[in-house]
Parts: C-alpha cells; structure tokens; sequence
C-alpha cells in the first residue's frame, strides 16, 4: 500500500512508456505528413473525438471505481481479521475456566497468530510452513502439510480444541457457542478474501478500455493537428499519457493479494496481529512492527 505524499514518475513510467514512445512518434509523423507534406486530408473534426474522449473517460471512471472497490473491501476484511484476532485471544484467555496463563488458553492465543500468517500466506500464494514452523508444535506442522487449504485447517484444528475444553467442563454451552462463532467470523473472512481473489474482474473490463485508449491515442492527433500543427505530439502525447495511467490505475489495484505495492499491506497487519496477540499473553519477545519502506507499507 502507498502512504507517501507523492508518488515517483519511476514508479508509473515503466508501465507506459513503451506505448507513449510509439505513440509519441506515430504523433510526430502525423504531424509532420500534414505541415511538411501538405496532407490536408489528415485533419479530422476534434467534435467526435472529443465526444469519444469524454465516453472513454466515464468507462475508465467506472472501471477504476470497481477496481477500488475490491481494494477497499480486501482492506475492510483484514480490518475486521485484526478486530476478530483480537476478540478470540480475549475470550480464550478470559472465557476458559482455570488459570488464564495456562497452556490450553495460550495455545489458541498462538493458533491465532500462525493462523493469521499462514492466511497471509494463503492469499499471496507463499509457503505458509517456514511461518508456521516458528510458531505451532512439529507435529502440528506435519498434520498441516495434508492440507491445500492450510488456514482451514487451522480452523478446524481450532474447534477441536474448544469442543475438548468443552467436553473437559473448561467451557460452558453459552461461551464455547460465543468462542465457535468468533471463528465463524474468522471463516466469512476468508471465504471473502478467497472469493476476491479468486474471482478476477470480468477480463471485458480489462481488454475494452486497454483497446478503446489505444483506438483514441490513435485517432488524438488526428483532430489536433489542424490548430496545433508541429506542436501536435506535444498536446497529444501529454493527453495520451493522462488516459494510459488511467487505464492503468485499474489493472494495478483490481488484485489486492498480490504482495506489491498496491495491495493491502497483510505483513504490516499480520505483524500488528501478533504483537497485539503476544502482548495480552505477557509475552515481551513481541516482533517489532512493520514499518514503511521506501513510502510503501507490504
């Protein structure tokens, strides 16, 4: 995720300026063709491609918001992962009768963080097991690697443990329903982070506006050269350059769970996860947290 003020043209220039190159040519060619050469013909009335510039712009517009969409509610479930984190580490370490510094209350305080990780890991296609290997007991470890789903297993493993404490009389009806729904929370939340990435925008809404801005780019010069003359691939390249970041602007936030730049920064918030999580257990070998680098927060 981006949190600096101002973001370096490095950082959207390598994704267009290949075609700004060409099409910065193709302009100085058309341009040239009609002053020098004298090819009238070439001139085009600017109102039809001035209409089909402001329809273009509606289509990105909508494009981009629902891009947007799918980041901000990728950020909203993590949000609510932190919220849910923090809920189950408190009912375990309050709700379970007996000492709340025992290992039963504990070991679903830890499950916590190495289930929030290997989540993390989930979504971002990583290996979850060199997270998970620091922080669950070997044996758990080895059980895990049966499992495609790793964070679904850790939910599974989870219930077993509070239907355990239930059975052992640790747990009453009344807080063993209140801890199982708190981890139902905890499956909605995957399920949805799932579902976003799983499910990409309708490849129409990447191929059309991709086409249609080059279509445009094409055409620019072509109304512009009558009033601009030579200047032509200077007005019509800089208008080039605001639609192709446009069109781009989509393409780079559409998928949240990427581990670039653009996406929801799940290290920060998994790490913001388990200081929270150690610090309620006592533990003061808490991580430090993560920080931005370089104005990006991954």
């Amino acid at each position: 995720m981006i949190v600096r003020d101002h973001l370096p043209l490095r950082r959207v220039w390598p994704s267009v300026s290949k075609r700004l190159g060409l099409l910065f040519a193709f302009d100085l060619t058309v341009a040239v063709l009609y002053v020098k050469g004298g090819l009238t013909e070439l001139a085009l009335s600017s109102l039809p491609i001035g209409m089909m510039g402001a329809a273009l712009s509606i289509f990105l517009a909508f494009r981009n918001n629902s891009a947007y969409d799918r980041w901000w509610e990728a950020r909203m479930l993590w949000g609510s992962l932190v919220n849910d984190s923090r809920t189950f580490s408190r009912q375990a370490l309050t709700l379970v009768d007996g000492d709340p510094d025992d290992e039963e209350a504990t070991e679903l305080v830890k499950w916590q963080i190495a289930y929030v990780h290997a989540l993390r890991c989930h979504l971002r296609g990583q290996n979850p097991f060199p997270e998970l290997a620091a922080r669950l007991p070997a044996a758990l470890v080895t059980w895990l690697r049966g499992h495609q789903n790793v964070p679904h297993a850790l939910l599974l493993h989870a219930g077993r443990r509070l239907r355990r404490l239930y059975e052992l009389g640790r747990l009453d009806s009344y807080r063993f329903v209140q801890l199982d729904s708190t981890l139902s929370r905890l499956c909605d939340v995957q399920g949805a982070c799932e579902r976003i990435k799983n499910t990409p925008l309708p490849r129409q809404y990447d191929y059309f506006p991709r086409m249609l801005v080059s279509a445009y780019c094409l055409l620019l010069p072509f109304g512009l050269v009558e009033g601009m003359g030579l200047l032509t691939p200077l007005a019509s390249t800089l208008v080039s350059f605001i639609f192709l970041v446009l069109e781009s602007i989509g393409r780079d936030i559409e998928a949240p769970f990427e581990n670039t730049v653009h996406d929801t920064p799940m290290s920060a918030l998994s790490r913001t996860i388990e200081i929270n999580l150690r610090q309620v257990m006592g533990d003061r070998r808490a991580p430090r947290e993560v920080g931005p680098i370089d104005g990006f927060v991954y």
